[in-house]
């Protein structure tokens, strides 16, 4: 008997359930070309599905079944080798399947569109024709007047690109081809780069010459830069950058959230101007565009949220994670990978140093610093000799006693925020709420509005006339009688952003307010316009939620006032502690930036609690060892690896009954050293009309976090039935 012929073979990662990997036979015409990493369209079951080439080997040709042949490559799209590296790390750690990580990192408009420079527009017609059914006249309401990107039109009107010719051929519609410009949106708005007025300072200098010596070296090493709100961090970055580049690498820079792109980006262009801002709020053209010009080593700097990590550029010589404490770096959809951690990873396998950045670094990070794992590097003082705000806590209890009333506004707020206008300053206040009252009910029996699709108390929002869903965003009308006993008794309760701005408004008279929450940034740059005009000092003061805390630089911002400054303090989450803190911290150090001294007013009704005190006071090691006690006290993070596995469907019987079923073999699978948390129903127990239980491995660590899932895999996993989907979150962020 003869061995079987050896063939060259290509395994192909596809966007499917299970594994996903998929075998197909390399041509001798494309055997010489062919790479790990290249996007190919594969034959699949009478259908063409995109891919990657995930590995080429000489195997014995299978004689079960013939492979079919990988089709010519009609593109220039690749994933380098070491970004592959990457992806194969994250896929196996936050076990998801290559394929679902590669389609959920890789843009949607670079994995289906060649990258040809040029795109599609939809424009309208002057006359089009009057028989067009109700679905295609629906597609033609979401073409704007400029015209719109034909994959961008299909995205927001959920069809396809061959509906959209339909309407071409019809005339409804016009299509042009033309060539992309990466849009410059930071320049489009005329946000202004504040120059760096000083050489570094001794620590600044010190920081720089920690992380040079590494790059010198050409060795990885992680960096915790600790530095208070207004240290210069970001002076620590470019100067670090500009060496990086001319040893002809690049530099990855990452940051928490869109809102802080158009400062930061002016900044950094204005020392580095081959830098591209990566964010989904890009149009799918400009997204392909962007790959392009990385991949094609056009740009020296890569700065964007945290789907930015997956860029591909050809040499990353430094990795920059500003912020790193945020939330928003852990992604809540497949794939659930957090970008701070993935990047230290990253780091390691390109062997280039790591910069995570903060004010008020994570608990894990500070873990990681006094385990060793992490060097710190501290910015303690303000150049300049500029001074932290002085702090100021309300007592609200006392407040409302004095005012009579139950009030949202301290005297001592307002007096300061007056002060501020008088000088010519200008204030930030936050509430991290937004609508005008987060509930409407009845005055009669207490009975609240719920979305029908979630359970969840509806906001209403008085401009837009429209009670909203902050989860799914259904809407509905104010109901002029109660729901539950019908009485004409509705009334709003609580106080969101827009109530605030009003209210802030009435206060000081003449006081010219802009307000900064989801609601205001939605239109196309609406963050850029907003802190464009404020920074030219179109307004007096900033009124908006978490947006207005993050990494913003306006040196006339004297005042900062906190409203409902412990609220958070009541979520059931071991991490609300820790969020209040750093929201705090973080929204006090947007006061007193520049020439003139800031305050901060918080408001609260305990105003005892150690996450309060230890903020407005600046006194991080009291708040960090108690925090760090707590979490070891109780098995949490950083002392624990954690695994939420939630259950979800329509129907809420059978739901339980597989939570239930998978539930046994999650203790049966877990080790002694493992505590398994339910199942039981989520804390949102009913989101987007699917019925949610939830459990939660708690392992020593995250080593034996991954050996449990390694044990459940091999006793067959927890496959998802027809009825309930099952996810799996490693080290969750949220665990309610």
């Amino acid at each position: 008997m003869t061995d079987p012929a050896l063939v060259l073979q290509a395994d192909v990662a596809l966007d499917l359930p299970g594994r996903g990997i998929y075998t197909y036979r390399v041509t001798p015409e494309l055997a010489g070309s062919l790479a790990v990493g290249d996007c190919v369209e594969v034959p699949l079951k009478g259908q063409k599905r995109r891919g990657f080439v995930v590995a080429i080997e000489l195997r014995p040709e299978p004689v079960q079944f013939p492979l079919k042949d990988v089709p010519p490559r009609q593109d220039g799209i690749s994933v380098p080798a070491h970004l592959m590296a990457l992806m194969h790390w994250g896929a196996r750690y936050y076990r998801c399947g290559l394929g679902a990580f590669l389609a959920g990192t890789v843009p949607k408009p670079v994995r289906e569109t060649a990258l040809t420079g040029e795109i599609e527009v939809v424009q309208l017609v002057a006359e089009r024709p009057e028989k067009l059914s109700k679905r295609q006249q629906a597609i033609l309401s979401h073409v704007p007047a400029e015209g719109i990107e034909l994959g961008e039109l299909c995205d927001l009107a959920k069809t396809q690109q061959s509906t959209v010719r339909k309407l071409a051929q019809l005339k409804a519609v016009r299509l042009e081809t033309v060539a992309v410009e990466l849009r410059r949106d930071i320049r489009e708005v005329g946000m202004e780069a504040r120059g760096e007025h000083h050489a570094p300072t001794d620590e600044q200098r010190a920081a720089i010459d920690a992380v040079a010596a590494e790059l010198a070296a050409s060795k990885h090493a992680a960096f915790l830069l600790y530095g208070v709100t207004g240290s210069g961090k970001t002076l620590v970055y470019l100067e670090l950058a500009e060496r990086v580049i001319a040893q002809g690498r690049q530099v990855l820079y990452l940051l928490p959230e869109i809102g802080l792109t158009p400062q930061l980006a002016a900044r950094v262009r204005s020392r580095i101007p081959r830098t591209v801002v990566w964010h989904s709020a890009f149009s799918a053209g400009e997204r392909a565009e962007a790959w392009r010009r990385v991949a094609a080593g056009e740009v020296d700097v890569v700065l964007g949220t945290r789907s930015a990590l997956f860029a591909p550029l050809p040499k990353p010589g430094l990795i920059i994670v500003d912020e790193e404490h945020d939330q928003s770096y852990k992604q809540e959809s497949v794939p659930r990978y957090h970008a701070r951690d993935l990047a230290v990873v990253y780091g390691g396998q390109l062997s280039v140093p790591v910069i995570l950045g903060s004010a008020t670094p994570a608990l894990e990070s500070v873990a990681n610093v006094r385990a060793g794992r992490y060097r710190v590097l501290r910015l303690a003082n303000r150049p300049g000799g500029g001074k932290l705000p002085a702090p100021v806590l309300v007592d609200m209890r006392l407040e409302c006693k004095a005012q009579k009333k139950a009030a949202v506004l301290s005297r001592e707020l307002v007096d300061r925020l007056a002060a501020a206008k008088a000088a010519g300053n200008q204030g930030i206040i936050l509430l991290n709420r937004r609508g005008w009252s987060p509930i409407v009910a009845c005055a009669m029996c207490g009975a609240a509005v719920e979305c029908k699709s979630c359970a969840i108390a509806m906001t209403w929002h008085r401009g837009a006339a429209a009670l909203r869903c902050h989860y799914c965003d259904a809407t509905s009308g104010f109901p002029e009688r109660c729901p539950a006993c019908n009485e004409p008794a509705m009334s709003t309760r609580g106080v969101g952003t827009e109530q605030l701005a009003a209210l802030v408004a009435e206060a000081v008279p003449g006081l010219r307010i802009l307000r900064v929450d989801a609601d205001t940034v939605s239109t196309r740059q609406g963050h850029a316009k907003l802190f464009t005009a404020f920074s030219r000092g179109e307004a007096d003061c900033l009124v908006g939620t978490q947006m207005v805390a993050k990494g913003l630089d306006f040196p006339r911002v004297t005042v900062v006032g906190v409203i409902g400054a412990d609220r958070s303090l009541a979520q059931p989450d071991f991490r609300s502690a820790e969020r209040t803190y750093q929201l705090i911290a973080q929204v006090a150090g947007r006061a007193g930036r520049g020439e003139h001294p800031g305050a901060v007013v918080v408001q609260a009704y305990d105003i005892n609690a150690l996450a309060l005190r230890a903020a407005v006071e600046h006194r991080p090691k009291t708040f960090y060892d108690e925090a760090l006690a707590q979490r070891q006290e109780y098995g949490y993070p950083p002392y624990a690896g954690l695994v939420r596995v939630m259950w979800s469907g329509p129907e809420l019987v059978q739901v339980e009954q597989t939570a239930t079923t998978q539930g046994t073999l999650i203790h049966t699978v877990a080790a002694p050293n493992c505590q398994v948390l339910g199942p039981n129903p989520a804390g949102l127990a009913f989101l987007h009309d699917q019925h949610r239980w939830h459990a939660l491995i708690k392992a020593p660590t995250r080593g034996d976090a991954q050996r449990f899932l390694d044990r459940l895999e091999a006793a067959g996993g927890l496959p998802a039935t027809a009825a309930v989907r099952v996810t799996v979150d490693v080290d969750p962020y949220h665990t309610t």
